[in-house]
């Protein structure tokens, strides 16, 4: 997160796209949080230079790693890389919230190093620390100490030890002078009134120096150094205008190409997941195909066929809602910090999902659809084919869609595979359309299911061959639209349920697009 490129913001959280390479990631970053008028060879030799002060070239070209799928950079490497995208703008201020958390010593010892460098270099580092090694709190200038919500100290590092030597709390040589804060201002269990005393009395301390030293001449540089009003040293350095500088830096076509480029990037260097889901698909297929295989034209056909073009909508359906769910709401929490820095905008991502989905379900109907429909042994058309895979398409990005909404709204595992179950069963094939009570109407309007199905059976059975009939067939059935009929479907609805199967595919688009605009309007407050 930056203020018009002048303040870095290091998470404690990595949040990376673990299948781009150090370089990758960095020449993205660079990209879009430079200025428009940087050419491409600024941009190069800038993220160049910041590899190597962050010692991130022998990575380079090694993928940052997701853990338990891909091997990546170490966690150390992983900091400094946190840290390095967001020195990519050169800030004047970097605030990092504990950059050594999950580190061992020799790691937290390298991060701190390079902060030291950058500081020492003119940027002014400001850190939360979590239990420092003596090596690491010996690399700090300055220091900060809070207790019970007061300043207990605030100087050079060294002068710390001079501070609490004036109330006999003397830090033993050979001793870490960190943990000996943080055990000194700390409320021992057993011990709280004892404990907030000696706060008291190191606080109060505290305030009487800072208020004596309000009477000499060097008020302003106290004030600026530690707890007084920082406000006029804050806005010398960086004007009103320059803070409210929150607009995007790169264009909206480099945003659309450099995020549909990481997207993309993403899920062709996934080929585990790409191919568990193929994988899937193609089970599901040969299972339905040889259950239903090339289905007679008898009285038996109107029964088989209705419940194998059941299973394709519901196969369809629930693998593309099912991506959805295992993909998206693990990168939202990177989307909100890039957002944050005004990398891209929310509509650009989102989008960019889109889009990069729907390649995935073009290969998904091919591989489905035409061995399915062969298979069974349905309507011998080729029109009738074409139509078939084009609403089998519409089906998965309809479900796709849905599956964006779900996630946007909630992003836990365990609402997604349930949310659907209510459309599934008013889809038309457990309950009739006519059958439905009044109060559970609006389900059915709003199921995919429901038209998917309903476009399938009539695409298969309008202008179908004639069904066979025997003796013993009672009540026979003898084409399409008496079959169709006894289904509560009618030949002439194919148009309106291609209509609701767009219209539902917009409005999930749409909504999930506004629910995820508010999540960031809120986050943003």
């Amino acid at each position: 997160m930056s203020l018009g490129g002048l303040v870095g913001y290091v998470q404690q959280e990595d949040l990376f796209v673990g299948t781009l390479t150090v370089h990758e990631h960095l020449r993205f970053q660079a990209s879009l949080r430079m200025r428009s008028d940087y050419s491409r060879e600024d941009t190069a030799a800038r993220v160049n230079q910041v590899m190597s002060t962050m010692g991130l070239n022998k990575s380079k070209d090694t993928k940052i790693g997701i853990p338990g799928k891909i091997k990546g950079i170490s966690g150390g490497e992983k900091k400094r890389l946190a840290v390095a995208s967001e020195v990519l703008t050169n800030p004047s201020i970097l605030f990092a919230d504990e950059p050594t958390s999950g580190l061992d010593s020799f790691m937290a010892e390298s991060v701190v190093h390079v902060l030291q460098k950058m500081a020492a270099s003119g940027c002014t580092i400001i850190c939360t620390i979590h239990q420092p090694s003596s090596e690491v709190f010996a690399l700090f200038d300055r220091l900060i100490l809070l207790a019970e919500g007061r300043v207990a100290y605030c100087g050079s590092s060294v002068g710390a030890k001079e501070h609490f030597g004036r109330f006999g709390l003397a830090c033993p040589q050979d001793y870490n002078p960190a943990d000996f804060y943080i055990h000194t201002l700390a409320i021992v269990p057993g011990d709280e009134i004892e404990s907030r005393n000696r706060i008291k009395e190191i606080t109060d301390a505290f305030e009487q120096i800072e208020r004596d030293a309000a009477s000499t001449e060097d008020i302003a540089i106290k004030d600026a150094d530690c707890t007084g009003n920082t406000e006029n040293a804050f806005t010398t350095k960086f004007s009103k205008s320059a803070l409210r500088s929150q607009w995007y830096k790169a264009p909206i076509v480099l945003q659309i190409q450099w995020v549909l480029w990481r997207s993309l990037l993403s899920v062709i260097r996934d080929l585990a997941f790409v191919k568990v889901k193929l994988g899937q698909v193609l089970i599901v297929t040969l299972l339905v195909g040889l259950l239903y295989f090339q289905t007679d034209y008898d009285q038996k056909r109107m029964h088989k066929i209705s419940c194998a073009l059941w299973f394709v909508v519901m196969q369809l359906s629930m693998s593309s809602v099912t991506a959805v769910f295992q993909s998206f709401p693990l990168e939202v929490p990177l989307f909100l910090r890039d957002h944050k820095a005004r990398l891209y905008r929310t509509t650009i991502f989102y989008l960019s999902k889109a889009l990069v989905d729907l390649p995935f379900a073009v290969v998904q109907v091919i591989m489905f659809g035409t061995i399915a429909y062969l298979m069974i042994g349905l309507n011998n058309s080729s029109d009738k084919l074409f139509s078939f895979a084009g609403l089998c398409l519409l089906i998965a990005l309809t479900g796709s869609s849905f599956g964006y909404l779900i996630s946007v709204l909630s992003p836990s595992p365990l609402v997604g595979p349930t949310s659907y179950l209510p459309f599934l069963i008013f889809g038309g094939f457990f309950i009739r359309r006519g059958a439905v009570p009044v109060f559970f109407q609006w389900i059915q309007v709003t199921s995919w299911f429901f038209y998917g199905y309903e476009a399938l059976m009539i695409n298969e059975w309008t202008d179908s061959p004639l069904l066979t009939c025997k003796a013993e067939d009672v009540g026979c059935l003898k084409n399409g639209s008496i079959v169709l009929t006894s289904f509560d479907l009618h030949e002439d609805n194919m148009h309106r349920a291609i209509i609701c199967l767009f219209s539902l595919l917009l409005v999930f688009y749409l909504a999930g697009l506004l629910i995820l605009l508010l999540r960031v309007h809120r986050a943003e407050k």
